[in-house]
C-alpha cells in the first residue's frame, strides 16, 4: 500500500503543505520521498529559506552532497545572514574535500556570532585537515578563551603541537584534556607517545594502559606498549602486548616479525619460527 503522505505530495498544490510533508517524510527515513515534496513546494514558492535548507539538509543524508551545497547557496541567497546555512555549508564543504571553501564559510558564521564555540572548533579543524597548522591553533585558543574547559579542543590543540613538535606544549594540552575528562582515551594514548619521546617509560606504559582499559581495540597502542615493555625488559608483557595487535589484524606482517624476533630472545625458537614464517607469507601476498 502507497505511504499516504507521498499520496498528499503527489497532489497538494500547497507549498506550506508539501514542506510539512518532506519534513515528515525525512523523519521516517524516506529521503528521496522528502526530496519530491520539497521540491514541488520550492517550485511553487521558490523563496523559503527554512525549505531549502531542509531540502540540503535531506539531500546530505541521502549522500549528494552537491545537491546539498546548492540547496544551502539557494538558501543564502535568500538569508544571507543566518549563520546555520553557513555553518550547514562548512561541514558539507570539508566533507568533500573542499577546505578553503569550509573556511570561507566558517568565517562568515563567525562574523555574524562570534562567541559561538563550534564554529570556532569547526574551522580550527579546517585548518587542521589543510596542514595550517598555525590558524589551526589560533581557533582552538579562541574556543578555549569562551570555554577554558573544552576537552576536544585541548585534544585538538596537543595534536596539532605534535604536527609542529612543540612536544611540551603537547604533553600539557593532553594533560589537561585528561584533567577535564579521564575517560579520553585519545588523550591518554598522546600522553603516552610524548612520554615514551621523553624516555618517560613508566609513564609511557601507564598511559597507554590507560587508554587500552578505556578502548581495548587501539591497534596502535597495543603496539607501542609492546615496544615500550622490549625496551624495559618486559619481555612477556610485551609478547602479550604483540598478540593482541595480532588478534586485531591478523594481515599485520611488520607486528608478525617483531613477535618473531622476541619470541627468539626469550628463546622460543618455534613459536619464532613460525611468527617469521607468517610475515613472510604475508608479505609475498602484497
Amino acid at each position: 500500500m502507497k505511504d499516504q503522505d507521498l499520496v498528499r505530495v503527489a497532489v497538494s498544490e500547497d507549498p506550506e503543505e508539501l514542506f510539512d510533508l518532506g519534513v515528515k517524510l525525512g523523519e521516517k527515513g524516506d529521503f528521496t520521498g522528502a526530496i519530491e515534496a520539497f521540491t514541488k513546494g520550492l517550485k511553487l514558492n521558490p523563496k523559503e529559506a527554512v525549505a531549502w535548507i531542509n531540502l540540503g539538509l535531506v539531500y546530505g543524508r541521502n549522500g549528494d552532497f552537491q545537491a546539498e551545497i546548492k540547496a544551502y547557496e539557494k538558501a543564502l541567497g535568500l538569508d544571507p545572514e543566518n549563520m546555520e546555512i553557513w555553518v550547514n555549508l562548512g561541514v558539507v564543504l570539508e566533507e568533500t574535500g573542499d577546505f578553503e571553501g569550509a573556511i570561507d564559510a566558517y568565517k562568515k558564521a563567525i562574523k555574524l556570532n562570534s562567541e559561538d564555540t563550534d564554529i570556532w572548533f569547526d574551522l580550527g579543524v579546517a585548518f587542521g585537515r589543510m596542514e595550517n597548522f598555525e590558524n589551526a591553533l589560533i581557533a582552538y585558543k579562541k574556543v578555549l578563551e569562551l570555554n577554558p574547559l573544552d576537552s576536544q579542543a585541548w585534544l585538538n590543540k596537543g595534536t596539532v603541537y605534535i604536527q609542529t613538535e612543540q612536544f611540551d606544549e603537547a604533553q600539557r594540552a593532553f594533560e589537561k584534556t585528561i584533567e577535564i575528562d579521564v575517560n579520553d582515551e585519545k588523550a591518554w594514548y598522546n600522553l603516552g607517545l610524548i612520554l615514551g619521546q621523553n624516555g618517560d617509560y613508566e609513564g609511557e606504559i601507564e598511559s597507554y594502559n590507560k587508554a587500552l582499559e578505556l578502548d581495548p581495540n587501539i591497534e596502535l597502542a597495543w603496539y607501542n606498549l609492546a615496544v615500550a615493555l622490549e625496551e624495559k625488559g618486559d619481555f612477556e608483557g610485551a609478547i602479550k602486548a604483540y598478540k593482541k595487535v595480532l588478534e586485531l589484524d591478523p594481515e599485520d606482517d611488520e607486528t608478525w616479525e617483531d613477535l618473531s624476533l622476541i619470541l627468539k630472545k626469550v628463546g622460543d625458537l618455534e613459536g619464532a619460527l613460525d611468527a617469521h614464517n607468517k610475515a613472510s607469507l604475508l608479505r609475498n601476498k602484497q
